[in-house]
């Protein structure tokens, strides 16, 4: 548990000036170097319990949706060939709290993930993954920012469409201009409006991502609800043109 680590370290930081005072450093260093390891262990041991009513209400939200919980990353979700991983990653970046299994007519991973935005802000959000088979092109469908207009790691070109309200609105990016047409079609485009700049959405391998900023455990069904609205906003079409992806199902996993 993170918890425990915060404790060890702080002891080994009192340990450590211990060792200097017995050694026979002057007083004043090894004083000095004691309230630093306090200082150092009661920051750690702090930010930890601010996170431990979250964790326990998103374990009992698990249970709740009959999902697997664990607070640290079983899956290595950092490694997966999301932009959202990628744009961000320049800066510290972690997840907590995976929430996973079946629901409904869906294998999702739900789970936090934060980075650090600037020199002293973080930004959290809650993420959640809807598996496919995989096939389709990679699709990025995230706000417009200033961020997404500054060249980053998603290799593909802009994609501009018809609405200047939704080009306005959002960034989107795909290796094959054909299927981001008709993936992001009148329908979907309204949709994406009517939700705001709180979401972006990606394809990429055998997964569907959606991600908006963190919301409170009681609201992570509504994260769930959110993403498979988005899944039946795809255009019968795009299976048509597109067949090597089928719709998500719970055993795709195996």
């Amino acid at each position: 548990m993170r918890y425990a680590t915060g404790l060890k370290v702080l002891v080994g930081f009192l340990a450590f000036g211990l060792l200097i005072l017995v050694a026979g450093r002057e007083w004043q260093q090894a004083r000095e170097l004691l309230a630093a390891s306090l200082f150092i262990g009661l920051f750690l041991a702090l930010a930890l319990l601010r996170q431990r009513p979250r964790r326990r209400a998103m374990q009992a939200e698990a249970r709740r949706l009959r999902l697997r919980y664990s607070s640290k990353d079983p899956f290595d979700l950092l490694d997966e060939p999301f932009a959202l991983v990628r744009w961000s990653r320049r800066s510290y970046g972690r997840v907590d709290n995976v929430l996973w299994g079946p629901w409904r007519d869906l294998e999702v991973r739900i789970f936090d993930y934060t980075y650090q935005a600037d020199s002293e802000n973080q930004r959290t959000f809650s993420c959640v993954l809807a598996a496919i088979p995989g096939g389709w092109p990679t699709l990025v469908i995230r706000p417009e920012t200033p961020l997404s207009t500054i060249a980053d790691h998603v290799a593909f070109p802009d994609i501009t469409f018809e609405s200047e309200s939704f080009n306005r609105a959002f960034d989107v990016r795909c290796e094959d201009r054909g299927f981001a047409n008709a993936f992001v079609d009148a329908r979907m485009m309204e949709w994406l409006l009517t939700i705001g700049h709180r979401w972006g959405f990606e394809v990429g391998g055998r997964w569907i991502l959606g991600y908006r900023d963190q919301v409170q455990p009681w609201e992570i069904e509504g994260v769930l609800e959110t993403l498979a609205t988005f899944l039946d906003k795809i255009p019968r079409a795009v299976s048509s043109l597109y067949p090597e992806a089928l719709p998500p199902r719970p055993d795709v996993l195996g």
